[in-house]
């Protein structure tokens, strides 16, 4: 079986499922430069420097979830030059626990527009952590800081696969649970999961009014494969599902697909999920049964 559960984007180590820390690689003036560019930069992990960008401290930012676990994200802080060698001198002495730093926050994180750029100071709170920041009261970055936030809505924006299922939200009108381990990709409106040897594509559909869900299901599915390893339609509410899976080779080697549908009266959403093994039969069902309509739709 293949692990799908992924480490962590600082350095590669398991993740805990309650409490996750995500890194910012580069503070977000330097992501237009190319690799070479970059790497004209003084510094290392925690502090950068480039001439014409400017100077900055990687620093922690903590954030509470409904239902309790945290996120903290590593970011970046804009700080001036003088800041800047005050921090190099002291990073590794006795001096660094008293290391006070005054400058902006250099990432945009989301979902929480207009961080980019709020004014920031540090504080020391364990001589074996990087900084942390402190927020000025009634700021934004004072709610991030203080404020419990919606658990999916801050997980689903996070690129990175976590190994923790998270409910992802479509469009306005679906969401679907992506499963642990797996990474969020939008490219011309499509969206795809995708993880070691899983894959998950989404795409949702409007379909005329007067459509029965049953007959927006079976528009979607004509010229699908009559070999199929297996069938199912369910309803649920005001859902009705539909899936089949086969089982096809490609590039010399067998690969298992999933096509699932989910309908109503006016909306479908199709799922479609390819995994090497063909034990994850129960994951793409899994997958396929999570789609959800908001309460709004």
């Amino acid at each position: 079986m293949v692990d799908h559960l992924p480490g962590c984007s600082c350095c590669g180590a398991p993740l805990d499922a309650t409490d996750l820390d995500i890194r910012s690689e580069w503070p977000d003036a330097m992501l237009p430069l190319t690799p070479e560019q970059r790497a004209a930069s003084w510094g290392n992990r925690s502090l950068q420097r480039l001439e014409g960008v400017g100077a900055f401290v990687r620093c922690l930012m903590p954030v509470s979830l409904s239902g309790g676990g945290s996120v903290t994200y590593s970011v970046w802080l804009r700080v001036d030059d003088d800041q800047l060698r005050e921090a190099n001198r002291v990073w590794t002495t006795d001096e660094y626990q008293d290391l006070i730093l005054y400058g902006t926050v250099a990432n945009t994180v989301k979902p929480w527009e207009g961080l980019l750029g709020e004014s920031a100071r540090t504080e020391v709170r364990d001589t074996e952590t990087l900084p942390y920041l402190v927020a000025a009261e009634g700021s934004l970055l004072s709610r991030i800081l203080s404020e419990p936030w919606d658990r999916d809505d801050v997980l689903s924006r996070i690129a990175h696969g976590l190994p923790v299922p998270v409910r992802q939200q479509i469009t306005d009108i679906w969401s679907v649970e992506r499963t642990a381990g797996l990474a969020p990709r939008v490219r011309d409106g499509v969206t795809r999961f995708i993880g070691p040897g899983r894959t998950v594509q989404i795409e949702a559909f409007d379909h005329p009014a007067g459509t029965t869900p049953a007959e927006a299901i079976a528009r979607m599915t004509e010229g699908s494969p009559r070999q199929r390893s297996g069938e199912l339609t369910e309803h649920d509410g005001n859902l009705t599902r539909h899936a089949f899976w086969l089982t096809v080779t490609a590039n010399d080697r067998q690969q298992h697909e999933l096509y699932g549908y989910a309908a109503t009266a006016n909306h479908i959403v199709c799922t479609t999920c390819v995994y090497d093994d063909p034990a994850d039969l129960e994951w793409a069902q899994q997958v396929w049964r999570s789609a959800r309509t908001t309460p709004t739709s």
